[in-house]
């Protein structure tokens, strides 16, 4: 599998968002790391997972329901701060 490609789960412009890391793309959606059962926001610094490892979701609540935990980095279960 390509590592600069989306997943099933996430459509080309989450994956674009995810890799470009864009703001823009904040409230919008989140992502959940299958690997690591992290949640996070589009503009994360953290390193991006492999496209197959990530699930998309609306809000943090519901990648919360499905037992994800909210990044400590990006914090997306707080208000933005920028």
């Amino acid at each position: 599998m390509r590592f600069d490609s989306p997943s099933a789960h996430t459509t080309p412009a989450q994956w674009q968002a995810i890799l470009t890391r864009d703001r823009g793309a904040d409230g919008r959606f989140f992502y959940g790391v299958l690997s690591t059962r992290i949640v996070c926001r589009p503009s994360c610094a953290s390193r991006p997972a492999r496209p197959q490892s990530i699930v998309c979701y609306k809000t943090v609540t519901q990648a919360k329901g499905e037992g994800f935990r909210p990044c400590l980095r990006c914090r997306p279960d707080q208000p933005a701060t920028w």
